[in-house]
């Protein structure tokens, strides 16, 4: 279940992603994850086992109306259990009868309580609860309104995390299994599109139809799905799976283009989990205004229909990596699935490396290797700039707190690492084994832990025990030096992160060198904080490598010298190696750096590299740098050529770098997301013709989910001047594109800074769109107020978090009004803190004053013993020096 925008991260240059960062200082600064009020989490105690929910429903999406009955079966676990509590929100219960008798219920929502009858130990009965509710969540609604007319009517469901019981009763945690039966109304010319397989379609006297979806795979309560519309159908077959597609009708060729790979999917993670897809079906629904990237409901995921794309956009972008992480799911979080959310990286962090999987199965490993670098970036910039937490986390106040990128990216991270620990072949048989003996169960992280044992032999706890179940990563700092008398080389490894925080690691790793174009490869063990290596070599190496591959997760501090770094740019078969050498060249700032660093945009075979290359030419912000670039603007790699024109953004006030982005804008590139970059790029540079360029050119063009409009708006902000602010303003207004509107909403406090008028406008409007009803408006709303770190928006953000539903929005206010209010806290400080420093300097100026008139005391007509005596008097400066060693304490306190 990735989130879109943080799904969008792996991109160049997403303009979702771009939006965002305007916001990141908000959660400068590493803290622990809980926040106060936070709570450990354990999964509920059952009285019954359901052993099959059997729902009888009518979907009404233009009432935005469920009801019907739904149905339990269940066995008690224990003799007499007298009652069973399901949850159940916001529904109205009409009846309940337990065996097919009146069976006396409270209903306090959002619990509903139902009495039992005296029964055995695993005894079964039926109960069946009639109800009806007009969910706010669980159960979504879009419909057509006059700011949006042409939005489709739909219905559709989102039950993870624990939002099910907002659209029909149930036990709505994921510690117990069990199958499913819905048979459910839509109204006429709409199609349901549910789990299992399809049993019946009935067309009724009133033209409504009727379906009835059987799963007969148990599964946990959140995969019970339903999408109601009317789509476009299109079905495959893949060694007699039905593989279908559903999705806006009139986009037949975006659907087949976007879905394209899902065949070669599904045979990629078959082998590489050891078990042929599990179920007869595999349904992916495109829907509109979906609330996460996809969402893997057992045989049937469901899609945001912003991932669509259409030719153009194919050419540098595609949604394989949502969709091989939606149906990695089918195995792992729906056939494996975590018996509470703490284990949720089992889901998770399994779904993520097996995308990964599929890119180096189908892509190659340069992809491969930059994708995990990818994960690898995300998910140090969380736990460096926001929070830092171990993977196994029970401590939260909702569970969509922890679906962060520990869970994501760190998670896939260390699948990657025990792959590295154990070698490809223990690894296969390792996963194979897990899959084939935990099947059709919920599981913890420690069931993954001994399946790897059981079936390798191999006990690797203090993995886990240090990547898992404890937060952060090593840092590493390295030297090497060569001595050519004794031919021998040394290689100091020191690990240099803060003990409090992370503990010394454990890895067993690679160290490669290169001799006259010859590898030398030596296994070493890192167990301790120091260690030196010795390795004898014919002579001194080209290259020296640490982990090459990149198989651990790490920061690497290796200072290597000019020439190395130009070798390895050149030479090293590992993409990451080469990125790596990219960035330190960068740091050297010479011509020679320089004309490396062109090479490599205009020449490697990767993208990756050629981008990373662009972005470390534009950091050096020199103009041997900006003429570099300015020459690789043609590069013919998509990716690779807006990374570029990204890069050029970095020159402000420069205005050939600005003609060169006028001229992308005004001709147009192949690209949609060249022309993004660049008109972003365009605003960064700051020069005098931006404003009209950015305004009449770029916002006026159309693209993809309007990444080009958004990315204008981005550069336009970038401006500070307050002639954007209207624009902004305006572009927030509901009947706009929604993307742009979150970019739109995320500008407004940068905006708000230029001045107290426009400070005011902004916070009035943000505390307007804190309550929109689209849910990348709101966060970008919320982050926003934090940024104008005004006192008077914490009473807003609490309402905020009072009357919120979703998860996500809710953490996002309460880390903005810890940070408001640690502004202000700080903004006290530095005010004593000044005054402090005033009184200090008003001493001085009392000092000065009584030095002057000594001074010009000792300047008239003395006696010798006069002139002994001013001479003396000069010992007052010393007074004085001590006045201004307090006067820089107090300076670097404050600094601090």
């Amino acid at each position: 279940m990735p989130d879109l925008d943080l799904e969008q991260e792996r991109e160049l240059t997403s303009h979702a992603a771009c939006s965002r960062a305007l916001g990141a200082a908000m959660m400068a600064g590493s803290k622990p994850h809980p926040l106060a009020g936070d709570t450990a989490h354990y999964a509920p105690d059952l009285v019954v086992d359901v052993k099959h929910i059997k729902l009888e429903i009518t979907i009404d999406p233009k009432a935005k109306t469920v009801g019907g009955t739904a149905t339990h079966t269940v066995a008690a676990i224990n003799d007499n259990p007298g009652s069973v509590s399901f949850d159940a929100v916001e529904m109205r219960v009409n009846k309940v009868t337990v065996g097919g008798k009146p069976a006396k219920f409270a209903y306090s929502d959002p619990v509903l309580k139902v009495d039992l009858p005296r029964m055995k130990a695993g005894a079964k009965t039926d109960i069946a609860i009639a109800y009806s509710a007009k969910p706010r969540r669980g159960l979504w609604f879009t419909a057509p309104d006059k700011d949006y007319p042409k939005k489709p009517l739909q219905a559709w469901s989102q039950g993870q995390d624990e939002d099910s019981r907002h659209w029909y009763p149930c036990l709505d945690f994921p510690n117990h299994q069990q199958t499913t039966e819905v048979i459910v109304t839509v109204p006429a010319k709409m199609i349901s599109v549910g789990n299992g397989e399809l049993l019946s379609v009935k067309k009724r006297a009133d033209g409504r139809s009727t379906y009835h979806w059987n799963c007969t795979t148990p599964h946990v309560t959140y995969l019970l799905s339903q999408c109601v519309g009317d789509f476009a159908e299109i079905e495959h077959d893949w060694k007699g799976v039905k593989v279908q597609y559903y999705g806006p009708k009139g986009r037949n060729a975006d659907i087949e283009r976007t879905l394209q790979r899902t065949p070669q999917m599904l045979e990629i993670l078959s082998d590489a989990t050891g078990l042929k897809y599990p179920y007869s079906r595999y349904a992916q629904t495109f829907v509109a205004d979906f609330i996460f990237g996809g969402m893997e409901n057992i045989t049937a995921t469901t899609l945001t229909d912003t991932s669509l794309l259409d030719k153009r956009a194919w050419l540098d972008s595609d949604a394989d990596g949502l969709l091989a992480h939606e149906l990695a799911h089918q195995w792992f979080g729906d056939l494996l699935t975590c018996r509470e959310w703490a284990h949720a990286w089992l889901n998770e962090g399994f779904a993520t490396y097996f995308e990964a999987l599929f890119t180096e199965k189908a892509k190659g490993i340069d992809e491969f290797r930059y994708e995990l670098y990818q994960n690898a970036q995300i998910y140090m910039g969380e736990d460096s700039g926001r929070y830092r937490r171990p993977i196994v986390h029970n401590v939260y106040n909702e569970p969509i707190d922890i679906f962060d990128r520990h869970l994501y990216e760190k998670g896939s991270l260390v699948l990657h690492m025990i792959r590295t620990v154990l070698g490809d072949d223990l690894w296969r048989k390792a996963i194979h084994h897990y899959v084939a003996t935990r099947k059709n169960t919920n599981v913890t992280t420690p069931d993954l832990q001994r399946a790897i044992e059981r079936a390798t032999g191999r006990n690797i706890d203090w993995l886990f025990d240090q990547w898992v179940y404890k937060g952060g990563h090593p840092n590493f700092k390295l030297s090497f030096e060569y001595d050519d008398k004794t031919k021998q080389a040394k290689v100091n490894v020191a690990q240099t992160q803060d003990e409090k925080d992370s503990s010394i690691f454990r890895m067993p790793v690679v160290i490669d060198v290169t001799v006259d174009g010859k590898k030398h490869a030596f296994n070493v063990e890192i167990r301790d904080k120091v260690h030196s290596f010795f390795f004898a070599l014919p002579s001194k190496p080209q290259l020296v490598r640490f982990d090459p591959g990149n198989n651990y997760l790490k920061t690497v501090d290796f200072k290597r010298g000019k020439e190395m770094l130009v070798y390895q740019l050149k030479n090293d078969d590992d993409v990451v190696g080469r990125v790596s050498a990219a960035k330190e060249l960068a740091k050297l700032g010479t011509q020679e750096a320089v004309d490396a660093l062109k090479d490599a945009v205009q020449k490697d075979k990767f993208w990756g590299v050629q981008a990373e290359a662009a972005r470390a030419l534009g950091g050096m912000r020199s103009e041997i740098a900006r003429d570099a670039l300015l020459s690789c603007i043609s590069v013919r790699n998509h990716k690779a050529r807006r990374a570029v024109v990204g890069a050029l953004g970095q020159f402000r006030h420069d205005d050939k770098v600005a003609a060169a982005l006028e001229g992308i804008l005004r001709k147009g590139d192949a690209s949609y997301y060249v022309e993004a970059n660049a008109a972003q790029s365009l605003g960064h540079t700051r020069t005098a013709k931006a404003f009209d360029v950015l305004t009449k050119v770029a916002m006026k063009k159309d693209s993809q989910n309007d990444v080009i409009r958004s990315q204008a708006l981005l550069g336009l902000a970038d401006l500070k001047d307050e002639r954007v602010l209207p624009i902004a303003l305006d572009w927030t207004k509901r009947g706009k594109s929604n993307p742009v509107r979150g970019t739109a909403t995320a500008v407004l406090a940068k905006l708000g800074n230029l001045s107290d008028r426009a400070k005011d406008d902004a916070y009035d409007r943000l505390v307007e769109l804190a309550s929109d009803d689209w849910l990348r408006v709101r966060l970008n709303a919320i982050t926003g107020l934090a940024e104008l770190k005004l006192p008077k928006a914490v009473a807003e953000l609490d309402r905020v978090r009072v009357r919120e539903l979703d998860g996500r929005v809710i953490r996002t206010a309460r880390e903005a009004i810890n940070r408001i209010r640690e502004g202000a806290d700080k903004g006290e400080e530095i005010k004593k803190l000044r005054e402090e420093m005033e009184k200090i300097q008003e001493d001085n100026r009392g000092l000065k004053d009584r030095l002057d008139k000594l001074e010009a005391s000792a300047l008239k007509p003395a006696s010798a013993r006069g002139a002994k005596k001013a001479t003396g008097a000069r010992k007052a400066p010393v007074k004085i020096g001590r006045r201004k060693t307090s006067t820089k304490r107090a300076a670097a306190s404050r600094s601090r």
